[in-house]
């Protein structure tokens, strides 16, 4: 994705955020409620393509490949997500994504069309259907086999990998507050839960900003040797190390979160993640009630420092 298209998708973000943008939304969402049950008439696919939030990235495309997988299977239709800037490299080293992506200059008139919301894991999914995506579309990928036997060079059975998301969570404000986390309190309290069943011989740290980990989370050194360095093959060698680990903690990011599911789904992995995915979420973070990105076996690490959340906005 060039500079321009990013900074094109922050901004699809930020522009929508303010007051007077959601007020705006409002009336446009309701007006198009109009219009689209009158265009539905003509609009009787049977092919359906799910559009997808400009903002969106990786972890949150897979959702929705993932819908389409599903539906495609339960229905015989051809199910598509409209393709954005940024997909290719996925569908490069997903092949099989390929076939439930369309160009979005090739949308007929008469396809059905819905927005991809479908982040709610444990309600808009099967573990049937969770399990055959992984299994079938990426885990059936010889690109990403190539990354998994390399991650097994630095992820062995007692590893613990811990993803870490930064970028634009802390470099535009907006964003920031709705999803920026105490990342550093936060590590600390869910390294002790995770001290509790497990007693790591190494550590893998992976992220975005891996300078900023290795200056800030030097006390990961105290509980087993850590490696901040990158093992290789860009942000899909960063996705393997976390799908071949046993023992994983996330920060709120949906690219770790679908590097837990696979893990999850192929060798049962124990996952830690904060009890707060983003501010707008509208979950009171006061009660036990994990973020609907997680999985039921998954544990949601709330703050014990008087805190009822690790959104540096609310702390």
């Amino acid at each position: 994705m060039s500079t321009e298209e990013e900074n094109e998708r922050i901004s699809s973000y930020t522009k929508r955020n303010t007051g007077l943008a959601k007020a705006q939304n409002v009336v446009k969402y309701r007006t198009r409620q109009v219009i689209a049950k009158c265009i539905s008439v003509v609009r009787t696919g049977p092919e359906k393509v799910y559009l997808i939030p400009r903002i969106a990235r990786g972890g949150n495309w897979l959702y929705e490949w993932m819908k389409a997988h599903a539906e495609h299977h339960e229905t015989g239709n051809d199910v598509y997500v409209a393709q954005m800037p940024g997909m290719d490299v996925w569908l490069e080293e997903f092949p099989l994504l390929k076939d439930f992506t369309l160009d979005a200059q090739k949308i007929r008139f008469r396809s059905l069309r819905e927005i991809g919301m479908h982040q709610r894991i444990r309600e808009q999914f099967t573990e049937e259907q969770i399990q055959r995506f992984v299994h079938e579309v990426l885990l059936s990928s010889e690109h990403f086999q190539q990354k998994i036997a390399h991650a097994q060079k630095f992820v062995g059975e007692d590893t613990l990998v811990i993803n870490v998301r930064r970028g634009d969570y802390y470099s535009h404000a907006h964003i920031h507050k709705n999803f920026g986390i105490d990342t550093v309190a936060y590590l600390r309290e869910a390294t002790q839960h995770m001290l509790k069943v497990h007693a790591p011989s190494n550590i893998l740290v992976t992220s975005d900003d891996t300078q900023w980990c290795a200056e800030h989370l030097g006390f990961l050194e105290d509980i087993a040797p850590t490696q901040f360095e990158k093992i290789g093959y860009g942000m899909f060698g960063d996705f393997a190390a976390l799908a071949v680990s046993r023992h994983i903690i996330l920060t709120n990011t949906t690219f770790g979160y679908w590097g837990a599911y696979v893990a999850t789904v192929r060798q049962n992995a124990q996952v830690w993640a904060p009890n707060v995915h983003e501010l707008e979420q509208k979950i009171d973070h006061r009660t036990s009630q994990a973020p609907f990105q997680h999985l039921q076996s998954w544990t949601a690490v709330t703050p014990t420092d008087g805190y009822h959340s690790w959104l540096e906005s609310e702390r």
